[in-house]
């Protein structure tokens, strides 16, 4: 008796580490297929923006524009990479959406067949409806969210400065001003596209099972950082740390509600609102 006591004693830290071990395998692969992908569409689109201006500056192409990106050499992968995304922000904005759609795959795929089919763990019901109560919830925290973000990041950039933002994030404040067909593609891509994914992602997969094991609080933590650490992409270390309190939002609104809807509805709200704030203000809003 003493030691069945003594083993469900030590299970949820069994759990944990399980759980743990998983994810980490799970985010190896997700983010080794991403940036495989990612490294073969900036390659082919490169290229295929160099063939079709070989026909009037044959000379120039060749030598602004590799064939093959030295992704090695820091300068050579920074330099394709800013090619890349001023290309696709000015000029094939629907390849946001293209893009959003590769990260759901390279994450939402292996964590279906390592976390459900193979672990055989409870993961978020993804085919439940949300009514309007849910919308409302969703829509009212990533809005809080949202304003809470830009507070905080306000008072900490008025003691340490203005960091350097990303190059996509630049890219995209400077060319989002009152130009609706770029804000059309980023609200599909960025609001609905990285809401509905990453929240299947983090809040569906990762923080469903430590909720299933009655370790929401631990859970809710733990997904929050990765949520943050994933987000990190260059610029300001400031923006991961405020992107933990997002995921931290976003997590304690599906543990609250237990519908995957709500979080998804939240994710999207903050997303869309930080483009209409670019919208309207251009790069301004830095």
């Amino acid at each position: 008796m003493d030691l069945e006591k003594e083993d469900q004693k030590l299970t949820p830290g069994r759990d944990v580490l399980l759980m743990g071990l998983i994810q980490v395998f799970v985010l190896f692969i997700g983010m080794y297929s991403y940036m495989k992908v990612t490294r073969f569409q900036v390659e082919s689109t490169l290229s295929l923006k160099a063939s079709k201006q070989n026909f009037v500056k044959a000379k120039e192409v060749v030598n602004t524009v590799p064939s093959e990106v030295a992704w090695n050499e820091p300068a050579s992968a920074e330099k394709a990479v800013r090619e890349y995304t001023e290309f696709v922000v000015t000029k094939r904005p629907w390849l946001l959406s293209l893009d959003r759609i590769i990260w759901g795959l390279c994450f939402l795929v292996p964590s279906y067949f390592f976390i459900r089919k193979i672990a055989r763990i409870e993961t978020a019901e993804f085919t439940d409806s949300a009514n309007g109560r849910d919308i409302l919830a969703g829509v009212a925290t990533g809005f809080a969210t949202f304003c809470f973000v830009n507070v905080a990041s306000s008072l900490i950039f008025f003691i340490i400065g203005k960091p350097q933002s990303n190059y996509l994030e630049i890219i995209l404040t400077k060319n989002l001003f009152l130009n609706w067909k770029l804000l059309g593609w980023t609200l599909l891509a960025i609001a609905f596209g990285a809401g509905i994914f990453e929240e299947f992602f983090f809040r569906g997969f990762l923080l469903k099972y430590f909720e299933e094991k009655n370790l929401g609080s631990i859970g809710l933590f733990i997904t929050s950082v990765i949520f943050g650490v994933v987000h990190f992409n260059g610029g300001s270390y400031v923006a991961p740390i405020l992107l933990i309190f997002v995921g931290l939002s976003f997590g304690i609104s599906y543990l609250k509600t237990g519908n995957i809807w709500v979080p998804v509805t939240a994710h999207i709200t903050y997303n869309a609102s930080m483009l209409l704030a670019g919208f309207l203000l251009g790069d301004r809003i830095s």
